[in-house]
């Protein structure tokens, strides 16, 4: 089995520098990689599944009082290595298994063994260090954990003359899921969960997300990533919103990504799903890009532990409801109601099996006659205040939610959808995955906490992937080239949209894909639109790269530059 190569040994002596996030009107133009460095094997480390560390600062030298060999001291009475040190980072390389890189400076003279305490009552041994690393004073291990959970890693640099140097970090597997609400706990207008007031221009709010929640239910402390719907609404400039963890899990500092969120113009009301990783103190970060403030607001609809919850499976994006052509009505062709709503049976029904407790779904608002809101409620005590996508009056806007269905002790596998416009609206949902619980199948997720950039039709990469994507044209683009992830959690934004239109992402596996026929985005001309999708790459291997591929097919008229944000992925094994 492949494993990947997943830091960068001389950055974890300090601090890991994440430029800033930048608006589309200044967007970034970094470039990607054939293959994306996020996922799949790579031919060296890279900094992007970093999830634990702990630097040279945080090394702690403690002589060994009863050093037999005197001799091996110098004349002023301090060890012959007396600025020994150790350093270590590292990230998950599968749902149990860890990948740990240790660093050391400061070994002079003779030799040293490190010795590696994984916290679950196993240790790994390395004699003579210096012969067994990279040649930079640097050592490259992989662990196995038998169950998910958080564990204490302690590793030990001790040098010929028995005096130590130690250092310690959190290391965590692989989570799961638990899905409820959605709950409002955060809205800037109205006080809720932060001061009444709206994010200043270029400033950030601070928000504690552990312990929010409802009916009882809330994010626990430990919670490695939070799933919002957030929405950017009164904003006085063009710009975009970064939501982010500011600590990793040992509560060591993170720079502000340079991946966006939102994408929002000067009197938009713009939502979008969020997957934030939650740092060691327990809060996340929205900073807002713009020249302007900006009001927001979030609902929490679940969150991921290193612990036994519910696992996902990826499926082929399917439509279930399309109330334009009666799809999911029963033939029905309406619009729903003003204040009405329509209730799905998701669970059981096509690839969607009965032991599936949530779906994970796109939803998308079209041809209303006035603005409003729709709220996907699965029958877990929601608030319909809470909201899963805004829209306006002919506008085509979709958004992603995670939805947990009802009561499953009666066999219900319903969602209800609320339409909270004084006008009605047509309503298309696609499901592309569900969640159940982990002893049935699926896989754990494992959150990038520095999340990359991995696409940008905007920037010519080697010739090959150059903007704006033509309507009507598939672009294979190689998201990995192994087998180890089963889904990707990316964030899809289209920018310089010249005709009215729509984005698909799915599983390409050649020129004989077919498309699923669902949507990821819609949007009009002119507009800058982001939306979160879970999906799959495909399944044959592309010979020009040696990769599995994702399809990005643009529908509709005129062309669209397209960007992907990665921010996780749900590892096979």
């Amino acid at each position: 089995m492949q494993h990947r190569r997943i830091l960068v040994p001389l950055a974890l002596a300090g601090s890991f520098g994440i430029a800033l996030a930048p608006g589309f009107a200044m967007a970034s133009t970094t470039s990607h990689s054939a293959v994306s460095p996020a996922f799949g094997t790579s031919t060296a480390k890279s900094g992007n599944l970093k999830q634990f560390s702990s630097p040279l600062s945080k090394s702690v030298f403690s002589r060994h009082a009863a050093s037999a060999d005197a001799a091996s001291k110098t004349t002023s009475g301090t060890t012959s290595n007396p600025d020994l040190a150790v350093y270590i980072g590292g990230g998950q390389i599968s749902t149990y298994g860890v990948e740990l890189v240790a660093g050391f400076v400061g070994l002079d003279n003779g030799s040293a063994t490190l010795t590696i305490s994984w916290g679950d009552g196993t240790t790994q041994t390395i004699t003579d260090v210096t012969a067994q690393s990279d040649g930079g004073g640097v050592l490259d291990y992989t662990h196995t954990y038998s169950a998910l959970g958080a564990y204490d890693v302690t590793v030990t640099l001790t040098d010929a003359y028995s005096d130590t140097a130690t250092n310690t970090t959190v290391v965590q597997t692989a989570s799961e899921y638990t899905a409820f609400g959605p709950f409002r706990i955060l809205d800037t207008r109205a006080g809720t969960g932060a001061a009444k007031a709206a994010i200043a221009a270029h400033g950030t709010l601070k928000f504690k997300v552990v312990g929010t929640g409802g009916n009882g239910v809330s994010v626990p402390t430990g919670a490695t990533a939070v799933v919002l719907n957030v929405t950017a609404t009164q904003v006085n400039a063009s710009g975009v919103l970064t939501v982010y963890n500011n600590e990793d899990a040992d509560g060591y500092s993170i720079d502000r990504p340079e991946t966006s969120n939102l994408n929002f113009g000067k009197g938009q009301t713009v939502a979008n799903l969020v997957v934030v990783p939650v740092g060691a103190d327990g809060t996340v970060d929205f900073y807002n890009g713009s020249t302007g403030t900006t009001q927001v607001v979030a609902d929490v609809q679940g969150y991921y532990t290193a612990a036994s919850a519910a696992t996902y499976t990826p499926i082929t994006p399917t439509r279930v409801l399309d109330t334009r052509k009666g799809t999911g009505t029963g033939g029905t062709i309406a619009k729903i109601a003003a204040g009405g709503s329509v209730t799905l049976t998701i669970g059981g029904v096509g690839s969607v099996p009965s032991t599936a407790t949530a779906a994970q779904l796109n939803i998308t608002a079209v041809n209303g006659t006035h603005s409003g809101f729709i709220t996907a409620d699965g029958g877990a005590g929601a608030s319909t205040a809470s909201s899963n996508v805004n829209y306006g009056p002919n506008q085509a806007v979709a958004n992603s939610a995670i939805v947990p269905f009802g009561d499953l002790s009666t066999d219900s596998h319903e969602i209800t959808l609320h339409n909270s416009s004084t006008g009605p609206v047509d309503l298309v949902v696609d499901v592309s995955g569900y969640y159940q619980a982990a002893a049935v199948g699926g896989s754990a997720y494992i959150p990038l906490y520095a999340p990359e950039r991995i696409y940008d039709s905007r920037v010519k990469d080697n010739g090959v992937y150059d903007g704006p994507l033509s309507a009507g044209k598939t672009v294979p683009f190689p998201i990995t080239n192994d087998t180890l992830e089963t889904a990707f959690v990316l964030n899809a934004t289209v920018t310089g949209t010249t005709g009215n239109g729509y984005l698909e992402l799915y599983p390409y596996n050649g020129g004989s894909t077919a498309l699923p026929g669902t949507s990821t985005l819609n949007w009009v001309k002119g507009q800058t639109i982001p939306n979160l999708a879970v999906v799959s790459a495909g399944t044959v291997l592309d010979g020009n790269f040696g990769s599995y591929d994702l399809g990005l097919y643009v529908g509709g008229t005129g062309t669209a530059q397209v960007v992907l944000d990665a921010f996780g992925f749900f590892p096979s094994n």
